[in-house]
C-alpha cells in the first residue's frame, strides 16, 4: 500500500492533465486494443488476428475467474485513506486482483509482439504500451502493484498457450481434423462451468458508507458474464469461420481498408447499441448476450458477409 500512497501524494499535487493522460491510456487503450485485434484479423494477418483474439479471450476469462475466487476488494475499500480517481472509478468494476484492464492490454499487445517478434522495435513498443496501461491503473488508484503484475503474468501464459495451440492445430490438421471442434466444446463447457461456479459460490460481505455489511456479489459477478460471452462468441465464431467461410486477407488496399472501416462501424454499433437492446435481460444476461454477439459477429458473421460480397 505504501506504493499507492506515494503515487496518490504525487497525483494529488500533479497537474490535472497528467491524470487525464493516464485515464486516456487506461480506457482508450482498453477499448481500442480490441478493435485493433479485429482490424488485424480482417485486413492484415488472419492467422495472427485469430491467435491474438483467443489469447485475449483466454486471459480475460482466467483473470475474471481468479477475481471471483480470491475476492480481494479494491484498494480504497481495503484502506479508506486511499482515493481512486473519480473519472476512473466507473470503469473499476468487480474485484481488484488481478487487473482486468492490464490483462487485456498485456494479452493484446503481447500477442502483437509474438506476431512481430522479428521486429524488435514493435516488440519494445508493445511492452511500453502494456507497462503504461499497468502503471495507469496504479496511478489512478484502481489497482495495487500486485494486481497488475499478476495480470501481466496471466496474459503472458495465455499468449504462449494459445499460439502453441494454434500451431498444433495447423500442423496436425490431417491427423486430428476435428480438433478445433473439441477445443470449442471443451472451452465452452469450461467457460459455462466457471460462470455457474462464480454465480452460486458464497461471497464475503463488505461495509457500506454507514458501516453496515451488505452483499454486492451480483455486481461483482457481472464481469464474469462478460468473459463467458466473449469466450463463447469467439469459440463458436472461430469454428464456423474456419469450416464454412475461410476468408483470406487478399484484395486491393481499398478493399482491405473498407473492410476495416465498415467493421469498426459495426463493432461500434453493437457495443453501444447492445447495452440498450438487451437491457431488459438485466445486467448479467445483457452482458453475456452483448459480448457473445460482438465476438460472434467480429469473428464469423462479418467475415462471411464481406467475403461473399468481395468474391462476386
Amino acid at each position: 500500500m505504501d506504493y499507492l500512497f506515494a503515487l496518490q501524494n504525487i497525483r494529488e499535487s500533479a497537474p490535472e492533465i497528467i491524470n487525464w493522460f493516464f485515464l486516456i491510456i487506461s480506457e482508450v487503450f482498453l477499448k481500442g486494443s480490441v478493435v485493433f485485434v479485429a482490424i488485424i484479423y480482417w485486413s492484415l494477418n488472419k492467422s495472427a488476428g485469430i491467435k491474438i483474439a483467443m489469447g485475449y479471450s483466454c486471459a480475460y476469462s482466467i483473470n475474471q475467474t481468479i477475481k471471483n475466487i480470491v475476492c480481494i476488494p479494491r484498494p480504497w475499500i481495503l484502506d479508506s485513506r486511499l482515493k481512486v480517481d473519480s473519472l476512473a472509478k466507473g470503469g473499476a468494476t468487480g474485484y481488484s486482483f488481478p487487473s482486468g484492464h492490464t490483462v487485456t492490454a498485456a494479452s493484446v499487445f503481447g500477442g502483437v509482439a509474438a506476431w512481430q517478434k522479428k521486429r524488435p522495435f514493435i516488440v519494445v513498443l508493445m511492452a511500453i504500451f502494456t507497462l503504461l496501461v499497468a502503471f495507469s491503473r496504479n496511478w489512478l488508484g484502481c489497482h495495487t502493484l500486485k494486481d497488475v503484475i499478476v495480470a501481466i503474468l496471466i496474459a503472458g501464459m495465455s499468449v504462449c498457450f494459445t499460439w502453441w495451440l494454434f500451431d498444433f492445430i495447423e500442423k496436425n490438421v490431417d491427423v486430428y481434423p476435428n480438433f478445433d471442434i473439441l477445443v470449442c466444446v471443451l472451452g465452452s463447457l469450461i467457460s459455462i462451468g466457471i460462470l455457474i461456479f462464480v454465480s452460486v459460490k458464497n461471497y464475503p460481505l463488505y461495509p457500506d458508507s454507514n458501516g453496515n455489511l451488505f452483499d454486492n456479489s451480483y455486481d461483482l459477478t457481472t464481469d464474469c458474464f462478460t468473459a463467458c460471452g466473449i469466450t463463447l462468441g469467439f469459440l463458436l465464431g472461430w469454428v464456423l469461420e474456419r469450416r464454412f467461410v475461410k476468408f483470406e486477407v487478399s484484395g486491393t488496399k481499398k478493399q482491405l481498408i473498407l473492410r476495416s472501416v465498415f467493421g469498426v462501424l459495426i463493432f461500434g454499433a453493437l457495443y453501444l447499441g447492445g447495452s440498450v437492446a438487451f437491457s431488459f435481460m438485466g445486467d448479467h444476461f445483457s452482458h453475456l448476450v452483448k459480448y457473445f454477439l460482438i465476438m460472434f459477429v467480429v469473428i464469423f458473421v462479418y467475415p462471411a458477409i464481406f467475403w461473399k460480397i468481395e468474391k462476386k
